[in-house]
């Protein structure tokens, strides 16, 4: 019962906690590779959060569906708690800055993939590159996945002056966006719903003299 009940509270937090010191370490570390190991402990992260719900007590007949169904909302968690900390050390060391968009080019990208049945997959993501004219003389661009701004338009941004971060509309970082919200409130629920499994497994167990 201790060790399911650490895998329900302790494996989520660790999770959570690499995927931050990582996201944070590659924002704030050292010049070189601090970036690539930081983004390497996110994805890290990410993959280890879908094998933590299988920690849960296997005498529960919701457990499959719980671990499956915690271990995805906590995969997003890591991603949505990642971009949170990108966003707060852009907000906290950003600079802003005023700039002219010159252009906005739709990008598609696709890509295709086949399954183990032999089924191929084809995903589809389109990107917008906001092609920049700033008062600071920086950044040149901006990515994003939705058009912010028309050409000639004017538009505050703002940049990294380390270079670390990719730049953001000024007014979307003061947005409460949909994966900060996903970074502070999925956590409580996985962490939740796996301890009412394991309060559900003890009292069957007691139940039948188990």
């Amino acid at each position: 019962m201790v060790f399911h009940t650490l895998g329900a509270v302790v494996a989520p937090l660790l999770v959570l906690g690499m995927a931050y010191g990582g996201a944070r370490y590659a924002a704030n570390g050292s010049p070189g590779s601090s970036v690539f190991i930081g983004n390497a402990l996110v994805i890290v992260a990410f993959i280890t959060a879908f094998g933590t719900g299988f920690l849960l007590d296997p005498d529960h007949p919701f457990q499959p569906l719980v671990a499956i169904v915690t271990s995805v909302l906590l995969a997003l968690s890591v991603i949505g708690l990642a971009d949170e900390v990108s966003n707060n050390i852009l907000r906290t060391r950003g600079e802003a800055t005023r700039c002219t968009v010159l252009d906005v080019d739709r990008q598609v990208h696709t890509s295709t993939y086949t399954d183990s049945n032999g089924v191929t997959h084809t995903t589809t993501k389109v990107n917008y590159k906001h092609k920049l004219d700033c008062a600071a003389g920086r950044p040149d661009s901006m990515t994003l996945d939705k058009k912010r701004a028309e050409k000639g338009e004017r538009i505050e941004v703002t940049y990294d002056p380390r270079g670390r971060l990719d730049p953001k509309p000024t007014a979307m970082l003061a947005e409460k966006g949909a994966w900060r919200t996903v970074a502070f409130v999925l956590p409580p629920v996985v962490i939740g719903l796996r301890l009412l499994v394991l309060i559900a497994a003890a009292l069957e167990r007691r139940r039948y003299g188990r």
